[in-house]
């Protein structure tokens, strides 16, 4: 652990030289530098506004935590956009010591955060309004492979914000499923002279992290930024780990000009990427006359591996042709290599004891390419007395991604007296035992024309949107298939603002989400999905308090889906389940209460249930399996106005998720009674601490402590389960880290 420090100290050191600046205050109204110093005060909307105050520099950014973009492509604010949205800032990221996106959503509204919780933190699995949802990263979308695991992951440190676009937004971003998608935002350079940040972490779990940030002006028109992090812990089982090392550049060439271009690069290398491992049903969900397994239990071996390395070139190209006319054009190409080799266990009990498991092997080898790109003109205009804010793109996704696997034998593991080291870990698919398994060269191709009117009549507004997609996939396997779709989608919403600062709203919109990977048909072939249709119908009401960031929203929704896929135990196979409807309500609100109180709520309850199965009519009013029925979160904090407890923040917040539906539960050996199965609800409470050394000696100005601790009562629970398989997942147990932080 001290030699991986000391790797991380040097890597901070090397990103950020310790020139001497003017600090950069706190604002409690903007997103800016936070207590941790790892935010950032830029934004992908432009450049930050700076004024003098004093001998300080304050760089504000342009979008604050109440104007978003994802929704409509173009800043507007979120108590005008007639469509759910939840803005995650870096400076919450960042206060609340989250290592992921999964973690990060544990406090939005309709979001079933962290399915396959503490093992799988390298990857951003979760359920959207009942639905897996992709992930866009400056306004592309994050491809990932169709049938394995060259999935893309971006460290949080990268991020200035993220949005979670709730419903079916595929009329302006093509692949999109019906619950909606993550637009996450990058940090870009900013307009100041020279400004930085390093934070480093240590915690439970050997848990380390340091990020550093640093950047400037070049001359008058160019601007630049450098930062990075390296991070990783132990995980809760026995064997497995997490690392990462990660670093981007970014510049911006024309800034304060009408023309601007800016280049971004990343590279990301996860040597360790955890176990990925499962818990068996059998003393987890169900109970064991042996006890309730540990969540220090793994299935698997010390050779375990679980590598990923990722790469990315993006460009994004600025026009202002005045009169409010303006051309974007981004793009990206991506690169994303996995190497996996596990033992894991495989489920059910092998015995009448229910002690001993069967287990599996299991060894990937994988690569994914993708290109995405989008190009927008807008512009605004009168017609009499309505304003338009025309908005017309024309995007295309490609994606190349290829795969050797193979499924092997393992010795069975008695789990409460477990002897390792009988096998050796597969570390390439040629060294599975008894293998069966392939090889996958998925190729994905997607273009789209788009129009968007946002029309505006006093308190009323207006969204109007048309997208024609043409969609292309081919997988070569042994037998081969190839498909092509094409769909138009479209939305309309209107929202009226009432004079007091109420908002009523009304929205109706489609998705089409071409699909890939192999799937079961009725006849037992197999082939290639048949795209997904969503549509959802969603009514609403936004409340703002005018000149503040109070923001209070509430929505009621109802999305039906046709042509879900289900995953079969291997994740290779999928079967498309017929219809899905999913039914909920959804409240959210920020507002500082004064006195230094801030606070942040979401609530949500929801229904998502088959409503048509073909191929298995037992499964029509069911759930689906890892999604949750709703949840609550809580976030208070209280930074001290003044007095002798100045520069002091506390905060705490409750998490709570309702039951998650787990499938039907078949027993071996009569240990339980078969039939559907929930994973139960589960609450936990975190806290935090944070002090500005600054302020007890102005020699110390710029540095910060930080104390978070998440699941202080260090409860153990599952966040889901797929009892039809007899796996689940345990969530993280109590992690308490410390932060110091200097900005300058």
């Amino acid at each position: 652990m001290h030699h991986r420090l000391v790797r991380a100290l040097l890597v901070a050191s090397a990103l950020c030289p310790l020139p001497a600046l003017a600090a950069v205050p706190d604002s409690p109204l903007v997103p800016a530098w936070t207590d941790a110093a790892v935010d950032t005060v830029a934004t992908a909307a432009g450049a930050p506004d700076q004024q003098q105050v004093g001998d300080d520099v304050v760089v504000t950014g342009v979008q604050t935590r109440d104007v978003g973009s994802s929704a409509t492509k173009g800043s507007a604010p979120l108590a005008q956009t007639p469509q759910s949205v939840s803005v995650v800032t870096a400076a919450d990221i960042a206060g609340l010591g989250l290592q992921n996106l999964n973690q990060a959503l544990r406090f939005v509204a309709g979001v079933t955060p962290e399915t396959r919780g503490s093992s799988a933190e390298v990857y951003d699995q979760f359920k959207l309004r009942g639905f897996d949802a992709a992930v866009f990263l400056d306004g592309l979308r994050q491809f990932g492979s169709p049938t394995g695991y060259a999935v893309p992951q971006v460290d949080v440190s990268r991020l200035d914000r993220f949005e979670v676009l709730k419903g079916p937004a595929s009329v302006l971003y093509g692949q999109s499923s019906p619950g909606g998608l993550v637009a996450q935002s990058s940090k870009l350079p900013v307009d100041a002279p020279l400004y930085g940040a390093v934070a480093a972490s240590y915690g439970t779990f050997d848990l380390y992290r340091v990020d550093a940030d640093i950047g400037g002006r070049a001359g008058e028109s160019v601007l630049w930024r450098v930062y990075g992090s390296v991070n990783g812990a132990d995980t809760q089982q026995r064997f497995s780990r997490r690392e990462r090392q990660t670093i981007s550049g970014a510049v911006t060439l024309g800034a304060g000009g009408a023309t601007t271009l800016t280049l971004l690069g990343n590279y990301s290398h996860d040597p360790h990427n955890g176990a990925y491992g499962v818990f068996p049903a059998v003393g987890t969900l169900i109970d064991n006359p042996s006890g309730r397994l540990s969540t220090r239990f793994d299935g698997g071996e010390a050779g375990n591996r679980f590598r990923r390395e990722q790469a990315s070139g993006t460009y994004i190209f600025r026009h202002d042709f005045g009169g409010g006319w303006s051309f974007r054009a981004s793009g990206r190409y991506q690169n994303v290599t996995a190497r996996l080799g596990l033992i894991y266990v495989s489920g059910a009990p092998a015995d009448a004891g229910l002690r001993v498991y069967n287990r599996a092997s299991y060894a990937t080898d994988e690569e994914l390419d993708n290109w995405t790109y989008d190009n927008q003109l807008s512009g605004a205009f009168r017609t009499g007395p309505i304003e338009h804010q025309l908005l017309i793109g024309v995007d295309r996704q490609v994606a190349h991604s290829t795969e050797l696997y193979a499924f092997g034998s393992a010795p069975a593991l008695d789990a409460y007296q477990p002897v390792y080291g009988t096998v050796a870990t597969p570390q390439t698919p040629a060294a599975v035992p008894n293998p069966f398994g392939g090889n996958y060269d998925t190729r994905q191709r997607q273009q789209g024309v788009y129009a968007q009117d946002q029309l505006s009549l006093g308190a009323l507004r207006v969204t109007l949107g048309g997208r024609q997609d043409w969609a292309y996939a081919r997988e070569r396997t042994q037998e081969g298939s190839t498909q092509r779709d094409e769909k138009f989608t479209w939305r309309a919403a209107a929202l009226y603002t009432l004079p007091f600062g109420l908002a009523p709203y009304v929205s109706y919109s489609t998705s089409f989400q071409p699909q890939s990977g192999s799937v079961l048909r009725d006849d037992g072939s197999f082939g290639l999905p048949d795209p997904s249709l969503g549509k959802q119908i969603e009514a609403g009401a936004k409340f703002s308090v005018p000149g503040t960031p109070i923001l209070l929203s509430a929505a009621w929704f109802r999305i039906d889906q046709t042509n879900v896929l289900t995953s079969t135990p291997d994740f290779t196979v999928s079967r498309q389940t017929g219809e899905v409807r999913s039914t909920g309500v959804e409240l959210e609100g920020f507002a500082p209460l004064g006195h230094g109180f801030t606070l942040r709520g979401a609530f949500s309850r929801q229904r998502v249930r088959v409503t048509s199965d073909p191929q298995d009519p037992s499964r029509v009013g069911r759930e689906l399996e890892t999604v949750g029925r709703g949840g609550t979160s809580v976030n208070l904090d209280w930074t001290a106005p003044g007095g002798p407890f100045t520069g002091l923040t506390l905060g705490g917040a409750l998490r709570h998720a309702d039951e998650a539906y787990a499938g039907v539960y078949t027993p071996s050996f009569g240990e339980a009674a078969a039939g559907p199965r929930n994973s139960p609800g589960y609450t936990v409470y975190d806290a935090l601490v944070r002090y500005d050394l600054g302020v007890a000696a102005p020699g110390l100005r710029g540095l910060s402590l930080a104390v978070n601790a998440t699941n202080i009562f260090d409860k153990s629970y599952l966040t889901s389960c797929f009892a039809n398989y007899q796996w689940c997942w345990y969530g993280n147990r109590r992690t308490v880290q410390a932060t110091l932080g200097w900005k300058f």
